[in-house]
């Protein structure tokens, strides 16, 4: 899956402001930009690298394919929680934004799009720009019957630091999740591939609970004869008006058969463009690999979390996990066009593997992220304006996607400086929670707001939230967590 990430597109035929009213459009067209007048951005910013500072004169859009992962902010809550380090390759920041609960008002189908922003307190004349996409929220009782087959890593590294507890205590809870009338398949693979659960009505507790306790730790990893199981399954399996899905349990760790994520994702991506999406899940700390998770997650039109305790199992699948299989949006797409005459220069933070090109922001033969109902993703710019900004819109946001009978769909939003918060302490709640996420990553890898800002910053910013958010108990964990990899 060729995911990007969010950008917006460009003129469409639409009247619309900050993140209020909305606008559809089954086409669109893209408006012309003024010719560069060979503005400099300043010379403290990099240019160049994950980091780099785009130039709107020469490139105005950013765009992107929709990502609602959130298997980044688990895995380095889990790393901090034992006393280690994430490395900086692990963190993305959009996974470590789409964690926390944003407060967007979700539509009534398909996906919408919001732009709100705030004054950046550490750099005079820049902005946090925040762009969130919303799905509708899922309902469980009118979604289609579900065929889930269960991909489950037996491989001795999950014999590892309580890995196969973990693992059989997020399957329980996706058992306990289902409805009667969904149905059940279960593989177990280490050296070969085996069927631990022949298809079984969700109803048949006994038997997947049998089957989910004798899964043993057993010798190699062999990932890909896993899979390839897994999809033959989900292949007999198959109904007209079910949907079937596939959910792999793993470290992510192969050392049998082909090993790269390359040589696994080919199947993974044909049968994802037959409907079977992927969901992968990580467990175990020790001897993982994250790259390989994601990106199968990603070809698979899906979605990756990492469990890393008992009540994140329950947080994942009790809560309505089934209903949140249901893909409210396909292909989607986000591109954001930002005014080369108010605006100097702006960063994306995140979505480093996520890019489109902006030509193929409307090319529906170009793959774009796959939203599943009930998810929220979000795409935070660092923003320099111009001066003279206030009364223009200088960015616009734009979501595209396919809805369920495969027409395109586009959703705009714009944002003008004065609507901006003039300082970050007026900001709303959650765009403050969304500074101090950015300001963690940024400090986690090394990022070029460290030259601005120090360890008491991001503490003091994180323990404001306090006040603001009291009794969200995510909220309450991130300033805990901030606290201890800042002291």
């Amino acid at each position: 899956m060729s995911h990007a990430a969010t950008a917006v597109v460009i003129a469409l035929a639409v009247t619309a402001c900050s993140s209020a009213g909305g606008a559809v459009d089954r086409g669109g067209s893209v408006s012309g930009h003024p010719a560069p007048d060979k503005r400099r951005l300043p010379r403290d910013v990099p240019t160049t690298g994950d980091f780099a500072v785009s130039d709107p004169d020469q490139d105005p859009l950013s765009t992107f394919a929709l990502d609602i992962d959130t298997g980044s902010y688990t895995r380095f809550r889990d790393a901090v929680n034992q006393g280690r380090r994430i490395t900086p390759s692990e963190v993305r920041t959009e996974e470590f934004v789409n964690y926390f609960e944003q407060g967007y008002k979700a539509p009534l189908e398909g996906l919408d799009v919001s732009i709100d922003a705030a004054a950046l307190p550490f750099r005079d004349g820049h902005r946090l720009v925040r762009v969130g996409i919303s799905s509708a929220d899922p309902h469980d009782e009118s979604r289609s019957d579900a065929d889930l087959v269960l991909v489950v890593d037996c491989s001795g590294s999950m014999n590892e630091a309580g890995k196969m507890d973990t693992t059989k205590i997020a399957l329980r809870t996706l058992a306990a999740s289902l409805r009667p009338t969904d149905r059940v398949a279960m593989v177990c693979y280490s050296t070969e591939a085996e069927v631990a659960l022949e298809p079984t009505a969700a109803s048949d507790r006994p038997a997947i609970d049998g089957a989910i306790d004798s899964l043993r730790p057993q010798a190699s990893t062999n990932a890909e004869a896993g899979l390839a199981l897994g999809y033959d399954l989900a292949a007999s399996m198959h109904t007209e008006g079910r949907m079937t899905r596939v959910v792999l349990v793993s470290d992510g760790v192969a050392n049998v058969g082909d090993t790269s994520p390359g040589g696994i994702l080919e199947r993974i991506s044909t049968q994802a463009r037959a409907g079977t999406n992927l969901i992968s899940i990580g467990v175990g700390i020790d001897n993982y690999n994250d790259h390989l998770l994601e990106q199968l997650a990603d070809r698979g039109d899906g979605w990756h979390v990492y469990v890393d305790t008992s009540a994140e199992a329950e947080r994942v699948f009790a809560t309505g996990l089934t209903g949140s299989l249901v893909v409210a949006a396909r292909d989607a797409k986000a591109q954001v066009e930002f005014d080369p005459d108010l605006v100097q220069g702006y960063r994306l933070l995140g979505y480093e593997n996520r890019d489109v090109a902006d030509r193929d922001f409307r090319n529906d033969a170009v793959d774009g992220g796959e939203v599943f109902a009930g998810h929220a993703t979000t795409a935070l710019y660092d923003v320099e304006l111009r001066e003279g900004s206030l009364d223009a819109s200088f960015v616009r946001a734009t979501v595209r996607y396919l809805d369920a009978s495969g027409e395109p769909v586009e959703r705009t939003r714009q944002l003008r400086d004065a609507e901006s918060a003039p300082t970050i302490e007026q900001a709303s709640p959650r765009l403050r929670q969304n500074l101090v996420i950015a300001m963690l990553t940024d400090r986690l890898t090394d990022g070029p707001w460290s030259r601005w800002t120090g360890p008491a910053d991001l503490r003091n910013q994180a323990a404001a939230l306090t006040d603001s958010l009291d009794g969200d108990r995510d909220v309450a964990e991130l300033v805990r967590l901030v606290d201890r990899v800042t002291t």
